[in-house]
């Protein structure tokens, strides 16, 4: 956390997660000189990923030969699956290094902790204690579901060999490997940790990536709704010659809608910044201005992997689901019960919060209209109506920039599994008769 030293510790702290999920996977967001042991442990990581995945490849072709069936394509589909997408984010992440590094530091010098309203403090305050308790929430879970899911197998392998004296060892996931990975205990426990050791380094990136996204995301939006207040309580500017008053009836506005503004923003008269005077209304602009790029640059960072991450979504969301419902015994339901949660969380965070950033952007118009920019000469009531009209196009992540996610994507891919989880389950049924 030295890369963030400069930064207020409410705006690094959630970002200790992300980094260190990454660094475990040997991708540091700050550090450009890679020492010589970081340049050999990504070799060697590379080696792991790459060998697990063919041996992963291999299995799944076999389902086309008979040799695995139905109920083995289940189980091994999701892991391919898992496995991709951890091998993708980490190169979307590599790839773009120094655009995520320049947003972090931008994001960061732009984090202000004083000079702001009480409302402001607590809307701030609010939605970081939001932040670090889901990202705690999302972290326990997948890590906890991660392990269960890789050891589980091991334990009842000695269960079934020392208690029940049956000769059965069993794998985390279904590999194929040159060699008789059964042959002995010492060749059972190596395979068994390489097979760990390498989807557990690719469960780090995906979910560090994910933390990183959500991360960022969270931080514009509550920037975005810091900015809200601050364009309410924007000075408004005046000319030196007087606006005639009869120069109003030439505009049609309600003198309810007049006196309901006027309230909101007296009932608004706590909420005076506690060491400065009102925002300049250029200094606000300069804000929206750069929010907005640093809006374009997350997306322009995340939108080819929230493309696959909702492509992927329900396959893996479905296939988790259907094998928990025909497992075998209960430690398999469960593991795969734990991979159907472990899916949908991530999914569930990205639509979220990809919500809060379009709502407190959008919600900025909303702050203009209710500034006293009747108050103003006609130059600041053209800048508000150019803010109010720059707003209505929300600053939203997208799949692929084509379509803005929602909490209504959430509920499509829900949708979308349901479906093909009823189709699988129809196959496997008709297969059994």
């Amino acid at each position: 956390m030295d890369y963030l030293k400069e930064s207020p510790l409410e705006f690094s702290k959630p970002f200790a997660i992300c980094f260190d999920l990454l660094a475990k996977a040997n991708i540091t967001i700050h550090d450009q000189k890679r020492s010589i042991r970081s340049k050999i442990r990504s070799l060697l990581l590379l080696v792991c990923y790459v060998t697990f995945y063919v041996s992963l490849a291999i299995s799944f072709s076999k389902v086309f030969t008979g040799e695995l069936g139905f109920y083995e394509l289940a189980n091994l589909l999701p892991i391919i699956i898992v496995a991709t997408q951890g091998a993708m984010k980490g190169i979307v992440i590599i790839t773009n290094l120094t655009k995520a590094r320049t947003l972090i530091y931008e994001l960061g010098a732009m984090w202000r902790t004083t000079g702001l309203t009480r409302k402001q403090l607590e809307r701030k305050g609010l939605m970081l204690k939001r932040l670090n308790l889901c990202n705690a929430v999302f972290y326990w879970m997948n890590i906890v579901g991660t392990w269960q899911y890789i050891l589980v197998p091991l334990f009842e392998t000695l269960f079934r060999t020392f208690v029940l004296g049956q000769d059965k060892q069993l794998f985390p996931f279904i590999c194929t490997f040159p060699f008789d990975s059964n042959k002995n205990w010492l060749v059972y426990l190596v395979t068994y940790f390489y097979e760990s050791y390498s989807m557990l380094h690719l469960i780090y990136m995906y979910l560090g990536v994910e933390f990183l996204m959500i991360t960022l995301c969270s931080h514009l939006a509550t920037e975005f709704e810091l900015l809200r207040e601050e364009i309410l309580h924007a000075r408004p500017i005046l000319e030196t010659v007087d606006v005639p008053n009869d120069s109003r009836n030439d505009i049609n506005i309600c003198d309810d809608d007049i006196d309901h503004d006027i309230m909101i923003i007296n009932d608004a008269e706590d909420d005076i910044r506690l060491d400065e005077d009102k925002p300049d209304i250029k200094d606000v602009i300069r804000r929206h201005q750069k929010l907005i790029m640093l809006s374009e640059t997350l997306d322009d960072i995340f939108n080819k992997m929230i493309f696959f991450n909702l492509l992927f979504a329900t396959i893996t969301i479905c296939f988790f689901g259907f094998v928990a419902k025909i497992a075998r015994d209960p430690p398999e339901m469960a593991n795969n019960f734990v991979g159907v949660v472990a899916s949908m969380i991530p999914i569930f965070n990205l639509c979220y919060y990809a919500e809060m950033l379009s709502g407190a952007s959008a919600g900025v118009a909303d702050s203009a209209y209710h500034n006293l920019w009747y108050e103003g000469d006609l130059r600041y009531q053209k800048i508000i109506i150019f803010i109010i009209v720059r707003s209505q196009k929300a600053c939203s992540l997208t799949s692929m920039r084509y379509s803005p996610v929602t909490l209504n994507t959430f509920t499509t891919v829900l949708s979308t599994t349901w479906s093909y989880f009823s189709l699988a389950i129809s196959v496997y049924e008709t297969d059994k008769q």
